[in-house]
């Protein structure tokens, strides 16, 4: 075996390892917002002429022109990068070569950072650790899930070395890996955040390794670049409908939605609209407004609210929502503070897996997502029967629960275990630390922007908590001791 060839052959293996544990649990899965991402990825390829326009007759014509039309009002939320990449691997080999995809992305992450911070160690350890996170922790569902949650993860494994071992890689890999953090940034908004948010933490770490300042500050500028080119990637497709329709590529009204469910807001609405109609959203005020799912999603009378409004009211809720948000939080600054931060910590403590686990006969059954790209998607993986009961993934909400939190806990004593026990560090701070400390920030941080931004739903935290496994296995396999004197303070 040639050097030049044995790192991809680890690579290989780890993708390897998390594709069969995607296997021995059922197979790959989606979401409601997969038919999103995909639909999208499907317009594209055919405003691109890549694939033929479906054939239409007068009345679907004009559906379809309504539907884009409404959905220009919530599509802002959905990556055309991530529609374009879901689309394009799915229409070639199904939902089980999209795995691969993300597999590959992760295991090639993890093996990356694993040769750069140990480099004394076997490099085919890389390939052990990521069949021990496959084996242990949600990795392999959220591989698995056909959606751009396990970008994630890899974001920040990327953005890791990137900031504190980029001397340890070549220049092709520098390039690989600000590429891949791009890529990994443009496919949700959330990760744009976490990674704004996460450029202090990067900061702290690099002063904490006492790095001179001009390194410092030119690390960070390349972190800081890659999430600004990120977020111009994302606005091409806005930029595009905005040129060729003339009409705005907008979101839901999320952070409205999570005020209201938090309480302040619906306290702070009642109050703006007791002497008339401060907002547009007074109209709703006779409705429970005390779960942002409904708020946002649903189209039952009793409950829903932007699904039942029309294009002018959506865009005035969506136009309002900054004002609405300022005056909730002066109105209730405390009360608002109290709920955010009991949202983070429960956005914190959900590492559980559920939506990558549900059960697809719900989209095989339901009356509209029956009619949607889902069905055939799941078809594509696995034949579900005549009664839609042989599909069910092999692992259970419950299990989860006890399986993953578990553990999550146990990581998280042995990282803080390894650092204690560490000789010195509080004086000189190895870059392994740091890198840790970093990965353990991107689970926190991102604790912070789902849970206070959107909401606690388990989705977006067992999405990333692997990364607490990881670092905990970088710490202990640091601690060899005759690597001790020769980790390297930057």
């Amino acid at each position: 075996m040639t050097r030049r060839a044995q790192p991809w052959l680890i690579v290989l293996a780890a993708a390897a390892l998390i594709v069969a544990m995607v296997a021995a649990f059922g197979h790959p899965t989606v979401f409601t917002d997969t038919d999103d991402y995909y639909s999208l990825g499907h317009e594209l390829a055919v405003d691109a002429g890549i694939v033929a326009p479906p054939e239409l007759d007068e009345h679907d014509t004009a559906q379809a022109k309504y539907d884009a039309h409404m959905g220009h009002t919530q599509m802002a939320s959905r990556s055309a990068v991530y529609a374009v990449f879901l689309y394009a691997i799915e229409s070639v080999g199904t939902l089980w070569l999209v795995t691969v995809a993300q597999a590959l992305a992760v295991a090639w992450t993890v093996a990356t950072l694993w040769r750069a911070a140990l480099p004394l160690r076997s490099r085919w350890g890389a390939a052990v650790a990521v069949g021990l996170l496959a084996l242990l922790t949600p990795l392999p569902f959220f591989t698995g899930f056909a959606m751009p949650d396990i970008f994630a993860g890899v974001a920040a494994i990327a953005a890791v070395v990137l900031l504190v071992y980029p001397d340890r890689v070549g220049r092709g890999e520098r390039l690989a890996l600000a590429m891949l953090v791009v890529f990994a940034l443009c496919v949700h908004t959330s990760h744009i955040l976490m990674a704004v948010v996460l450029v202090v933490a990067g900061g702290i770490a690099l002063i904490a390794l006492r790095i001179d300042r001009r390194t410092i500050v030119r690390r960070l500028a390349l972190f800081a670049a890659l999430i600004v080119a990120a977020g111009v990637a994302n606005s091409v497709y806005g930029i595009g409908i905005r040129l060729t329709t003339g009409e705005r590529l907008r979101n839901q009204p999320f952070l409205t939605a999570r005020l209201l469910a938090d309480g302040p807001g619906r306290d702070y609405l009642r109050h703006a609209c007791a002497d008339g109609e401060a907002y547009t959203l007074c109209r709703f005020a006779h409705k429970p407004l005390a779960d942002s799912e409904d708020i946002l999603w649903s189209d039952l009378p009793g409950t829903g609210v932007f699904m039942l409004s029309d294009y002018a009211t959506r865009i005035k809720l969506e136009e309002q929502e900054g004002r609405f948000v300022v005056g909730t939080i002066a109105y209730a600054p405390g009360a608002q503070l109290v709920a955010s931060l009991h949202n983070w910590g429960r956005q914190l403590a959900m590492v559980f897996v559920d939506d990558p686990v549900r059960d697809p006969a719900f989209y095989l059954t339901d009356p509209y997502w029956r009619q949607t790209n889902l069905p055939l998607m799941i078809a594509g993986v696995e034949a579900c029967g005549p009664r839609h009961t042989l599909c069910r993934s092999r692992l259970t909400v419950r299990v989860s629960k006890v399986w993953h939190g578990a553990v999550a806990v146990i990581a998280v004593v042995t990282a803080l275990a390894a650092l204690i026990s560490r000789r010195g560090i509080t004086r000189a701070p190895h870059r392994l630390v740091a890198a840790s400390g970093f990965l353990l920030a991107a689970v926190v941080v991102n604790a912070a922007v789902c849970g206070i931004l959107s909401g606690p739903f388990a989705r977006y935290q067992a999405r990333i908590v692997w990364l607490v496994p990881l670092a905990a296995i970088i710490l202990v396999a640091g601690r060899h001791p005759s690597e001790g004197e020769q980790l390297v303070r930057a």
